[in-house]
C-alpha cells in the first residue's frame, strides 16, 4: 500500500505529465490551443504597491490560482491589459453574489482578467479599455473576508478554467505567496509624447475630466471610452481657489492637482490612489495671474506652470524637484485672452498653448525651444464657451480640446491633425462649475 507522501507525488506526477502532454500536441479538449496569453500589469496603478492575502483558493468555481489583494474601501483598481469589458456590476454566474460588484476584461484568445468585489464600477458593458484604466474602487461585497479584490485570469467561454498562476510584466514567474508585496508599473510612461498626463487622473493614457462644482466640491469623473463614468468626489472647500489645473507632477504617470488659493499661494495637491493628499506649497504671488495652466513644457515627465500675469505675458515655470525655477518669459500679448491652456498639442513630448483670443478665435502657439511659434488658427465661434480645456482626451499623445457651451453642455473636439474635427457633445449640466480641466 502506498503511503499518503507516495499517493500525493504520484498525483502530482500524474497532472503534471497530462499538462505537458497537453501542452505538447497543442490540443485542450480535441480543440487548438489558445493563443499567447496577454502581457498583464498588477491591477492598480503605477508606483501602488499592496500585499497579497491570499492565494489559490477554490470559493467560487473558478478561482484556483486566483490572487486576493488587500486594499483599502476604494482603493484605485486599473486593468491589466486592454480588451473589451463583458462583466461590470453584479453577476451570478457561476454562483449568485460569490464575487459581489465584479469587471471581466476579454483580451483576445479566451483570455478574460477577473476583478472581483468591488464597492464600486466605473466601466460598463461593451466598453474597450486600455492598460491602466480605471475599473472602480476596491471593497467586500459579495462574499467576502474582508476588503481586497479578488483577480483571476480565467476562460471567457465557459468561466469553469483557470489557465494557472497569473503571470505579469511585474512578476514573469508568476510566484505568489500570502505576505508577498506587488508594486504595480501598470500606466507609467516614460518621459517623451504625452508624459505631461495632463487631466490623465487615472493614469490610463486618457484624460478624465475634473471640475469643481458651485459648492466648491472637487469631482473626479473617469473616462469611460465614449463619455464619462460616476462622478467621485475628491476635495472639497475649492469655492475660492482662483485658479484650477491637473497635470502630473510628480511624474508617476497619473495627474495631480495644482491650484491657486484666495491668497495667491500655489499648492500642490498629489494624487494618492484617486484621492489628493495634504497639499505643499509651492509658489506665492499668483492672486493677480489672468490664466494659469500645469503641463510638461520641458518634456522631463513632471509638470511645469504656465502664466499668464496682470499685463499679459506669458510666463514658464520650470518644475524645480521642490517647487518652481525663476520664470521664464515666453510670450506677451495676452491680456485680452479669454482663454489660456497648456498641453502637447504636436505630439513632441512638449507642452504648447493653446488660446481663445477676444474674437473667441481658438489658437495653437507650438513649443519651439525657448519660446512659441506663430500662432496657428484651429478653430472659432468659442466667445461664448465657459470653460476650454487641452487634454489628450483620445490617447493617441496629440491634445484634444474639451469645452463647456453657454448651455452647459461638454464638448470633445478631436485632434485631427489640421485642427478640430466635429464635437461630439459628452456630458450636459456644467453651466454651475467653477473649474473644469
Amino acid at each position: 500500500m502506498m503511503t499518503l507522501g507516495e499517493h500525493l507525488f504520484k498525483k502530482i506526477m500524474g497532472a503534471t505529465i497530462g499538462a505537458v502532454v497537453i501542452a505538447a500536441t497543442g490540443l485542450v479538449g480535441g480543440l487548438p490551443a489558445a493563443q499567447a496569453a496577454p502581457a498583464l500589469y498588477f491591477p492598480f496603478p503605477a508606483g501602488v504597491s499592496h500585499t497579497v492575502t491570499n492565494y489559490s483558493h477554490p470559493n467560487d468555481g473558478l478561482s484556483n490560482n486566483a490572487v486576493d489583494i488587500g486594499m483599502s474601501y476604494g482603493d484605485a483598481i486599473s486593468a491589466s491589459a486592454g480588451g473589451k469589458v463583458i462583466i461590470a456590476g453584479l453577476d451570478n454566474n457561476p454562483r449568485p453574489d460569490v464575487n459581489g460588484n465584479e469587471v471581466m476584461i476579454d483580451h483576445g484568445g479566451n483570455y478574460c482578467t477577473q476583478y472581483g468585489h468591488l464597492s464600486s464600477v466605473a466601466v460598463k458593458v461593451g466598453q474597450y479599455v486600455s492598460p491602466g484604466t480605471y475599473l472602480g474602487g476596491a471593497g467586500d461585497t459579495g462574499l467576502a473576508y474582508g476588503i481586497h479584490l479578488h483577480w483571476n485570469l480565467v476562460q471567457c467561454s465557459n468561466r469553469a478554467a483557470v489557465f494557472g498562476p497569473v503571470a505579469t510584466v511585474e512578476n514573469p514567474s508568476a510566484s505568489y505567496w500570502t505576505g508577498k508585496v506587488l508594486t504595480s508599473q501598470n500606466g507609467a510612461k516614460s518621459p517623451g509624447a504625452d508624459g505631461e498626463r495632463v487631466s490623465d487622473f487615472s493614469g490610463d493614457g486618457q484624460s478624465d475630466v475634473l471640475g469643481v462644482d458651485g459648492n466648491g466640491d472637487f469631482w473626479f469623473y473617469p473616462h469611460n471610452g465614449n463619455g464619462l463614468s460616476a462622478r467621485t468626489k475628491i476635495g472639497s472647500g475649492w469655492a475660492n481657489h482662483k485658479h484650477v489645473m491637473s497635470a502630473d507632477w510628480s511624474g508617476d504617470g497619473a495627474a495631480d492637482v495644482l491650484g491657486v488659493d484666495p491668497a495667491g499661494d500655489l499648492w500642490y495637491y498629489p494624487n494618492n490612489n484617486y484621492q489628493l493628499s495634504s497639499p505643499r506649497k509651492i509658489g506665492s504671488g499668483w492672486g493677480n495671474f489672468l490664466h494659469v495652466a500645469a503641463a510638461d513644457w520641458s518634456g522631463d515627465g513632471q509638470a511645469d506652470v504656465i502664466g499668464v500675469d496682470a499685463n499679459g505675458d506669458l510666463w514658464y515655470y520650470a518644475h524645480s524637484g521642490t517647487g518652481l525655477s525663476a520664470p521664464v518669459k515666453i510670450g506677451s500679448g495676452w491680456a485680452n485672452f479669454k482663454q489660456m491652456a497648456a498641453a502637447d498639442w504636436s505630439g513632441d513630448g512638449h507642452a504648447d498653448v493653446i488660446g481663445v483670443d477676444a474674437n473667441g478665435d481658438l489658437w495653437y502657439y507650438g513649443h519651439n525651444g525657448n519660446g512659441l511659434s506663430a500662432g496657428v488658427k484651429i478653430g472659432s465661434g468659442w466667445a461664448n464657451h465657459k470653460q476650454m480645456i487641452a487634454s489628450d482626451w483620445s490617447g493617441d499623445d496629440q491634445a484634444d480640446i474639451l469645452g463647456v457651451d453657454a448651455n452647459g453642455d461638454l464638448w470633445y473636439y478631436a485632434h485631427n491633425g489640421n485642427g478640430l474635427s466635429a464635437g461630439v457633445k459628452i456630458g450636459s449640466g456644467w453651466s454651475t462649475f467653477r473649474h473644469i480641466m
